[in-house]
């Protein structure tokens, strides 16, 4: 029977190394307290022989504990990892499975262990290269989130640099391409000059060492584990004990180098290729940071490019209205003076002439200051009805010459509207006088009402009409449809109308039929605005002004006093003249004034200084500037120098009244 037991027995020792050899894992088997057996695979793992094994030390304590255990029944795992260090200091990674056996006779344990070294190995690779594609990831999205200037970009790659390698110092030397330094950035205080960089130059003249260091991906780039000296200046340490470079140059008109000192002893082959990686990163935020600064430049370039035109135009017109301001406040006056037929006729056509100079020089400013950002739109209440009749009658000249009908029609429910006078005032004159030149017989009629809660502005006529695949390009820049002859005018007034009416939060439509004629409608919310001043007061002026007033005109040029004198007077109205500004102040000292109508532009001292000395004289007299400058920040300039309201030349006399009946009936 025990012979039976025995035999028994060894075949299942036969069967254990039988399987251990299949399955390519080595195989322990452990009786009492003794190591009985191994197999070749396991001596190979260790680094030893089957011979020696009971020679050396190697730090079975885990399997006896394990044994111990389950062999009383305490421990019922089938799988574990085990760790065992090695004499060559080296250390395997083992997943061990074990059970009890009967072994010639006596209970031991038999462990399978199948090495895991390399996935060890590999896992662990894995997770530190995904710390380091978490830190590269987070140092580009830290480039990219915003611009950052150049020691900022340095600060971020070095900081990425030293945490992926846990080096103890290290230095970014950036230099332009004369060779001067631009930035070094290091990571350590205190030193006056850091002498990494020296190290690294004098390593570099080493033959000797040069020949042992460790290649990079990128040109240039290499590591060396020897330890190497450095100057005593060096407030770190009196040696380092490795030095890595990785240079790093792109399109950009910086380049440099890297250099990380005193690294771990596990610094490796790995570690390089992820200083390259970070060199790719900074060169990735130099390229960017180029392109930002380009971008700038460029933006910079073209603002200066738009900013000098608007300046040219605003010169221009200054320069166009104030003699403009002259033909037509002189040919108001001769309107007024007895004219036989041909002389009115005459006078008309120069004063629809004048004026199309003027709504030219205003479509171009404001469209100016549209795409330039610069327009601002005004809520105040006015008189529609008055609107349209005055802009009718201004426009009945040219329409009688062509023998055209002009008719208008304001609802009751919107004689008065709330929104900006000027600009609503310029879309309905662009769209009379564009319907009028492209109108040879019939009509024009002007219509405005209330549509769903919106001011509706119809302009219809019975012109050549327009093609149904032009139209939506008539409201183009520069664009005069393609009507079959060349056509008067710059093509602008229609794109102003579509600009002005969607800065002001409304739409334009056209129905138009070739050879039937266009209408062109105009939605506007009312109270429509921009985020505006706010002008209150009741801006109709019908019935008479105020008897007794006396004004102060301050205006340089003589034929614009003239005007103003005599359309004062007129009024009955006390009226004393300053050619400047020193003249007004000093008339300021001597009368006290109902308003004061002053000129900006004048010589030894403009408008705007006149009124800040007026005000200390009369603080509460109401002054009105005269100017030809319409740019937004000109009126912003003069509206905060304190000045009352501005009327643009050439003077608009409807619009004159209107302030001069608020001021005049509130001062």
């Amino acid at each position: 029977m025990k012979g039976q037991l025995k035999k028994s027995a060894g075949k299942v020792e036969i069967g254990i190394r039988a399987l251990a050899d299949s399955l390519g894992e080595g195989l322990l088997v452990i009786q009492q307290d003794r190591v009985v057996f191994m197999n070749e695979r396991l001596a190979d793992i260790l680094g030893t022989t089957r011979e020696e094994f009971a020679e050396k030390n190697l730090n079975l304590k885990e399997y006896l504990q394990i044994r111990g255990r389950r062999e009383r029944g305490k421990d019922s795992s089938v799988m574990r990892e085990v760790r065992i260090s090695l004499d060559d200091g080296r250390t395997a990674f083992m997943r061990n499975r074990s059970s009890r056996i009967e072994w010639e006779g006596k209970a031991a344990t038999v462990h399978f262990l199948e090495d895991i070294t390399l996935r060890k190995s590999a896992e662990k690779q894995l997770m530190e290269q995904k710390e380091v594609n978490s830190i590269l990831a987070d140092t580009v999205r830290r480039i990219l989130e915003s611009p950052m200037s150049l020691n900022e970009i340095a600060g971020t790659v070095l900081d990425s640099a030293i945490n992926l390698t846990e080096s103890r110092a290290g230095v970014l030397v950036i230099e332009d391409d004369s060779g001067q330094r631009v930035l070094e950035r290091r990571c350590i205080g205190g030193c006056t000059k850091c002498v990494i960089p020296s190290v690294l130059e004098s390593l570099e003249s080493d033959e000797h060492l040069m020949n042992l260091r460790r290649p990079g991906r990128i040109d240039g780039a290499f590591y060396l584990n020897k330890t190497l000296p450095v100057s005593e200046d060096c407030k770190l340490a009196s040696e380092i004990r490795n030095i890595l470079r990785v240079p790093f140059r792109n399109e950009s008109p910086v380049f440099g180098h890297l250099i990380l000192a005193d690294t771990p002893e596990t610094f490796g082959p790995w570690d390089l290729d992820n200083m390259e990686k970070i060199a790719e990163v900074l060169n990735l935020a130099l390229v960017r940071r180029q392109a930002v600064d380009d971008l700038k430049m460029a933006k910079d370039k073209a603002e200066g490019e738009a900013e000098a035109r608007s300046q040219f135009l605003a010169n221009v017109s200054h320069e166009i209205r104030s003699p403009l301001n002259g033909v037509l406040m002189m040919a108001s006056l001769l309107q007024d003076s007895n004219l036989t037929e041909e002389q009115a006729e005459l006078l008309n056509v120069v004063m629809f002439s004048a004026r199309t100079i003027d709504r030219l020089i205003r479509d171009l400013t404001d469209l100016t200051q549209i795409r330039t950002g610069k327009i601002a739109i005004y809520k105040e209440d006015f008189n529609l009805e008055e609107l349209c009749r005055h802009i009718l009658e201004s426009n009945r000249p040219e329409a009688v010459r062509k023998g055209l009908g002009l008719e208008y029609s304001v609802a009751a429910d919107v004689s008065h509207f709330t929104g900006d006078r000027e600009r609503v005032g310029q879309i309905i004159s662009n769209l009379l006088t564009n319907a009028i030149k492209y109108t040879e017989l019939g009509l024009i009629r002007l219509d405005a009402a209330v549509e769903d809660g919106e001011l509706r502005i119809d302009v219809s006529d019975t012109g050549i009409g327009i093609h149904r695949e032009q139209q939506s390009e008539i409201f183009g820049l520069f664009n005069q449809g393609r009507i079959g002859r060349r056509a008067d005018g710059t093509g602008i007034g229609l794109a102003v109308v579509k600009e002005l009416t969607e800065v002001m939060n409304g739409r334009v439509h056209l129905e138009s039929e070739p050879g039937v004629g266009s209408r062109f409608t105009v939605y506007l919310p009312q109270g429509s605005t921009g985020g505006a001043r706010e002008s209150s007061g009741d801006e109709s002026f019908s019935g008479a002004l105020p008897e007794v007033a006396r004004i102060l005109v301050a205006e340089d040029e003589g034929v614009n006093r003239l005007y103003m004198r005599t359309f004062l007077e007129r009024e009955g109205w006390d009226i004393d003249e300053a050619a400047d500004g020193i003249e007004a102040v000093s008339l300021a000292r001597k009368h006290t004034y109902d308003l004061i109508l002053m000129d900006i532009s004048m010589p030894r001292m403009d408008g705007l200084e006149a009124s800040f000395h007026i005000r200390e004289i009369q603080p509460f007299v109401p002054i009105i500037a005269i100017t030809a400058h319409a740019y937004e920040e000109d009126r912003k300039r003069i509206l905060e120098a304190g000045l009352n309201d501005i009327v643009l030349k050439p003077i608009d006399e409807n619009g004159l009244k209107r302030r001069l009946r608020r001021y005049l009936r509130t001062s």
